[in-house]
C-alpha cells in the first residue's frame, strides 16, 4: 500500500470512530431499526445521479443485507447497552478477524505471517483491556450483539469482495437501497408502521444531526474509500488497519463524551497501534524513512 493509500484507510478509520461516538448519542433519542433505516434511506436520492451498474441486483441484496442491514441492527443494540462508545471500539476489532477469515474461506486470500503476527499483537492489546474491565460495565448482552454484528460485517464483506461491489459511487449507492428493504421491514415488525412513522417525522435537533452525520460521512463516503481499498488490495493487507478503531474512538469518546482513558487503555492503544504497524510491514520502511530523512538534513 502507498502512502496515500494508508492515509486513507486512516481517514476511514477516523471518520468510522467519530461515527461510534454518534450513534452512542443517537440511540438514546432514536429507536435502533429506525436509526438503521434512516442511515440508509437518506441515500435515495443519489439514485437519480448514479444509475444501477450492470451487476445483478441480487449480488446487491445479498451484500448489502450483511454489510449494513443486518450489521446496523445488531451494532445499534450493542451501543443501546451499557457499555461506552470507547470500550465497545475495542470489542468491534473482532471485525478483522472475522473479515480476514471470512475473504479466506470464500476467496482464498491468504494472510502473510507479518499479517498474522501482527493481528496477534493487537489482539493482545485488546486482552489487556477486556481482562482488566470490571464485568458490570460490560453486560453480555451488549459484547453479543457487537461480537454478532462483527461476522456479519465480515461476511458482508467478503461478498462484497467476491462480487467486485465497491469500485465506485453506484455500488455503494444501490448497496444502500438494497439495504433499505429489510430495513424498513424490521421497523414495520418490531414497530409497527403508525410508530414508525411517528418516530421518522418527530426526530429530535440531536437525532436529524446524527442521521445526516451517520448517512454523508459514514455509509457513503467512509464505506465508499474502504470497499475501494478492498478491491485494491487482499484484506489481509487492509483490514489491519481496523484495530486503531479503539485508539481513535477512546480519544474522541474523551474529548466529546467526557469517558476518562485509563492507564490500561492507553497501554493497549500502544500495543494495537504496534499490531497495525508491524501487519503493515511498516518496520520494514523506517530503515528508508531514517534515509531519506538524513538526505533531506545534508542536502
Amino acid at each position: 500500500m502507498s502512502g496515500k493509500d494508508i492515509g486513507i484507510a486512516l481517514w476511514v478509520i477516523l471518520l468510522w470512530s467519530s461515527n461510534l461516538v454518534v450513534q452512542k448519542i443517537a440511540v438514546d433519542h432514536l429507536s435502533v431499526f429506525v436509526l438503521s433505516f434512516l442511515r440508509v434511506a437518506l441515500v435515495f436520492p443519489l439514485v437519480f445521479f448514479y444509475p444501477k451498474p450492470k451487476k445483478s441486483i441480487w449480488k446487491y441484496f445479498i451484500s448489502g443485507f450483511f454489510l449494513i442491514a443486518l450489521y446496523l441492527t445488531l451494532f445499534g443494540f450493542g451501543l443501546k447497552s451499557e457499555i461506552g462508545a470507547g470500550l465497545s471500539a475495542f470489542f468491534l476489532q473482532a471485525q478483522v478477524l472475522f473479515v480476514i477469515l471470512c475473504c479466506f474461506l470464500l476467496l482464498g486470500e491468504r494472510p502473510t505471517w507479518f499479517q498474522v503476527a501482527g493481528l496477534f499483537i493487537s489482539f493482545g492489546g485488546v486482552y489487556l483491556l477486556t481482562a482488566s474491565s470490571d464485568p458490570l460495565d460490560v453486560p453480555f448482552s451488549g459484547v453479543v450483539f457487537l461480537l454478532t454484528a462483527c461476522v456479519s460485517f465480515g461476511i458482508g464483506i467478503a461478498f462484497s469482495k467476491k462480487y467486485k461491489i465497491g469500485e465506485n459511487m453506484s455500488d455503494i449507492t444501490w448497496l444502500s437501497m438494497a439495504a433499505t428493504i429489510p430495513l424498513l421491514f424490521s421497523c414495520f415488525l418490531f414497530e409497527g408502521p403508525f410508530q414508525t412513522f411517528e418516530n421518522v417525522i418527530h426526530l429530535s435537533t440531536t437525532a436529524v444531526f446524527c442521521v445526516i452525520f451517520a448517512t454523508l460521512l459514514s455509509t457513503i463516503w467512509a464505506t465508499y474509500l474502504w470497499l475501494n481499498l478492498l478491491q485494491k488490495f487482499p484484506a489481509p493487507s487492509v483490514a489491519p488497519f481496523m484495530l486503531l478503531f479503539p485508539v481513535f474512538s477512546n480519544i474522541l469518546s474523551y474529548i466529546i463524551m467526557g469517558e476518562n482513558l485509563t492507564t490500561i487503555q492507553m497501554v493497549s492503544g500502544c500495543v494495537i497501534t504496534l499490531g497495525v504497524m508491524f501487519a503493515q510491514g511498516l518496520h520494514k520502511r523506517v530503515p528508508h524513512l531514517i534515509y531519506w530523512v538524513k538526505n533531506k538534513v545534508t542536502s
